[in-house]
């Protein structure tokens, strides 16, 4: 699905009548919510949908094994990811 198309069918679903416009406003600022809270260590839960957390990954190393620079060294440093687990409602949706 499309953002257009998403767009579309949230207004269509809404019992309000609410324009694709304003519904494209509202993603936009959930987007922007999501990665504010991500960013500051806050999980964030979508109702019904998923819950958004970022986690610490450790550094990890290994040895280069293919390239110019094979049996080399290389380094990934200590870095945050966002994770993303779907809500168990939804899940049982399939199956």
């Amino acid at each position: 699905m499309t953002k257009y198309e998403m767009l579309k069918k949230i207004a269509n679903v809404s019992t309000e009548t609410v324009t694709q416009k304003q519904v494209d406003a509202v993603l936009t600022a959930l987007e922007a919510v999501v990665k504010e809270a991500v960013l500051n260590d806050d999980d964030v839960t979508i109702p019904g949908i998923c819950k958004v957390k970022s986690k610490l990954v450790p550094e990890k190393t290994g040895i280069v094994r293919l390239g110019a620079n094979k049996g080399g060294k290389w380094i990934k440093p200590e870095h945050k990811e966002a994770t993303v687990k779907i809500i168990p409602a939804l899940k049982k949706i399939f199956g």
